[in-house]
């Protein structure tokens, strides 16, 4: 149920607008920032985001604009999470 996102057709790349605090976790593999903010609906979130791009056979990565602003409506909006900071993702 992802709501922002845009395909690029030549490259099958998905464009993805994202938690930009969450930009370790997607590519780096990182979740200390997840671990402090102590959050298991967070978490839950996310990872059901990762299965979707799992299902989908994509995964994130590259940030395509660390524009890092407020976004009420992103791609982690229709798993519960409320509006933040966001950057553009770019998923393969």
């Amino acid at each position: 149920m992802m709501n922002n996102k845009t395909t690029m057709p030549l490259t099958n790349e998905t464009v993805y607008t994202l938690p930009t605090e969450l930009a370790s976790v997607f590519i780096n593999n990182d979740w200390s920032i997840v671990d402090e903010i102590n959050d298991e609906y967070y978490e839950e979130a996310i990872n059901a985001f990762l299965k979707e791009l799992e299902i989908l056979g994509k995964e994130i990565i590259d940030v395509v604009e660390d524009s890092n602003e407020f976004v009420k409506y992103h791609d982690l909006a229709d798993y519960g999470v409320l509006a933040c900071d966001c950057s553009k993702f770019v998923a393969m």
